[in-house]
């Protein structure tokens, strides 16, 4: 029998990273080969041209290029169309047993409607979160209800898949496969770290991702500046990575670089996961409205300052800190982060929600396991 293919899409340097411990979970089976999709973000050079870095990881890695040069929303509205277009072509050509979907991207939705309108059965990893991010958050459910298996992070979306009237059969709660890196220590160690990006480990540490929220598009250049304000008066030594390309990206682009200049920061169009977890290491607090703030922080004992809206009402440990888009209650944070010895207890006791760093083997029995039949496809609703 010809190996069972699955085909992966990829538009985030984030994203990616979830993806690298089911390829190789994947290479220990005979009976199964995958094809990796780039688009989106992977494709531009205003964020690091991390096509590269999605390279190493398959034989056979697509290119379809769906970004637009704007940030506005009616480009991101219309970079689903292209997506979907391409996404189309190529699927019908490769024809892959099964595609792979993470998360709540625009660029993610395309992939589904293309191949559901080609009877290519979706797998669907991180449904059933809830978060504010914006159109993030109807995306994701949206997909949800377009695919034909589910891989939850967590017991609580597990659930809430069910609830949303999918079949209990379809539902598997696997954990979040990025933790597996985590806890298979896959990352920069603290002296090299401290070397490369020449960071004092004796001095505070922060390290900052902020997005917009296509929800708030408009206040973007404000919720950055606020941050920036705050830890411009602080003046602990920082490191900051773009945002993804969300609308409103180019406007915390611009006060990211309007701040570059100062000592205390870097900024950074993309950080390779080893070192950006390097960086989560030997941090003494990590701020933005990052996913990787709800879901990996914990993992490093690492204070979490949530900033808005974004990942609101999202599972997280109890390291995470919330706060509104406010220079002074930012500040108030991350002093709390550094300073407050009952925080300090509480957040170096916590333990992430998102599993125990085994998923990718939950995954690959899954993806090995699964009959490619009628029942798959054909999908019901529960009430």
């Amino acid at each position: 029998m010809e190996p069972r293919h699955i085909a992966f899409l990829t538009g985030k340097r984030g994203g990616f990273t979830h993806l690298i411990p089911i390829f190789e979970a994947m290479r220990a089976h005979d009976d199964l080969t995958h094809s990796i999709v780039a688009a989106d973000m992977h494709l531009s050079g205003n964020f690091g041209n991390t096509v590269s870095e999605v390279e190493q990881w398959a034989d056979r890695v697509y290119r379809i290029d769906t970004m637009f040069t704007s940030d506005s929303k009616i480009a991101r509205a219309k970079s689903i169309g292209v997506g979907i277009m391409g996404f189309a072509q190529l699927l019908d050509e490769i024809r892959p047993d099964l595609v792979f979907a993470l998360g709540d991207r625009g660029e993610v939705l395309g992939w589904v409607i293309a191949a559901m309108e080609l009877n290519i059965p979706i797998v669907h990893i991180f449904g059933g979160d809830v978060t504010q991010g914006g159109v993030d958050e109807p995306v994701r459910h949206a997909i949800t209800k377009m695919a034909n298996l589910h891989l939850a992070s967590n017991e609580q979306s597990a659930r809430r898949i069910i609830n949303m009237g999918e079949e209990p059969w379809r539902v598997h709660n696997v954990g979040s496969p990025v933790l597996d890196l985590v806890r298979q220590g896959r990352f920069t160690s603290a002296a090299e770290t401290a070397r490369k990006f020449d960071l004092d480990p004796d001095e505070p540490i922060l390290v900052l991702l902020q997005h917009s929220v296509t929800w708030q598009v408009d206040q973007a250049e404000h919720q950055i500046r606020q941050t920036m304000e705050a830890i411009d008066q602080l003046g602990y030594q920082t490191v900051a990575i773009y945002p993804c390309s969300d609308p409103g990206y180019e406007q915390i682009v611009a006060v990211l670089n309007e701040y570059a200049p100062k000592s205390y920061l870097q900024a950074h169009r993309n950080i390779p996961f080893q070192d950006f977890w390097g960086l989560l290491n030997i941090a003494d607090c990590f701020l933005g409205n990052s996913s990787a703030g709800v879901m990996e922080t914990a993992s490093f004992k690492l204070p979490f300052i949530n900033i808005g809206i974004r990942q609101e009402d999202r599972l997280r440990a109890g390291n995470t800190l919330e706060v509104e888009h406010d220079k002074a209650a930012i500040i108030g944070a991350i002093e709390k982060a550094l300073n407050d010895a009952g925080f300090k207890e509480q957040y170096q006791a916590c333990r992430s929600p998102y599993g125990d760093g085994h998923a990718a083997e939950r995954i690959v029995k899954v993806l090995r396991e699964i009959p490619l039949d009628d029942k798959l496809l054909r999908k019901k609703i529960t009430y």
